[in-house]
């Protein structure tokens, strides 16, 4: 019994002891926080990728990658993002599958993409016809183009970035890249070439 009682005693002077310090302060859960991103700034130049058949204005702060044969990347070092760019020369055997194929990329991305909104782009003085897709939700891409002028070019846009895709916070990433691309497609222009 004494045995009993001794710790019984030294219990409840343990549990008096944890209850004393343990309650200093009251506890108070921590949101879950991520990185400030800061978006660069929004200046331009016209751009024209070697001896490539189109230009643009690009943002001063991203950078070519040169790829093969037209193909390239703008890279944004400061947000990982990259806008890949894909061109092909057009011929009549090959417009339809080129406008399928660039439809059928943008809508493999429905699986995990919670929306998808299509914006068709004309601009007649310059003859750049196409569509800009801008897809919601955790898709590994949140926007895609492809512009033609459906004689002699096509050129394929697709922006990825360099972390796991996550909507809520990528957005104002998501957003300025968005701008970015619609930069892009206004003011791309294709020049005379031939392959």
């Amino acid at each position: 019994m004494k045995i009993r009682r001794k710790v019984r005693k030294i219990s409840l002077c343990f549990v008096a002891l944890a209850w004393l310090v343990g309650c200093k302060e009251e506890y108070t859960p921590k949101p879950r926080g991520y990185f400030r991103l800061e978006v660069p700034d929004s200046t331009y130049s016209r751009f024209s990728p070697g001896n490539c058949p189109y230009s643009f204005e690009m943002n001063n702060t991203a950078q070519w990658i040169d790829k093969t044969h037209c193909w390239g990347d703008v890279y944004y070092p400061s947000i990982k993002a990259r806008m890949q760019l894909t061109y092909k020369p057009v011929n009549p055997d090959n417009l339809d599958t080129l406008l399928r194929d660039g439809q059928e990329l943008a809508m493999k991305h429905q699986v995990k993409a919670d929306g998808m909104q299509e914006r068709l782009y004309q601009n007649p003085e310059q003859s750049v016809y196409g569509i800009l897709y801008r897809i919601q939700g955790d898709a590994a891409t949140s926007t895609q183009f492809f512009v033609t002028d459906s004689v002699d070019h096509f050129l394929r846009g697709v922006l990825y970035f360099y972390a796991p895709p996550n909507a809520d916070s990528l957005k104002p990433v998501n957003d300025f890249m968005y701008d970015e691309t619609v930069r892009l497609v206004e003011t791309l222009q294709w020049q005379n070439w031939s392959p």
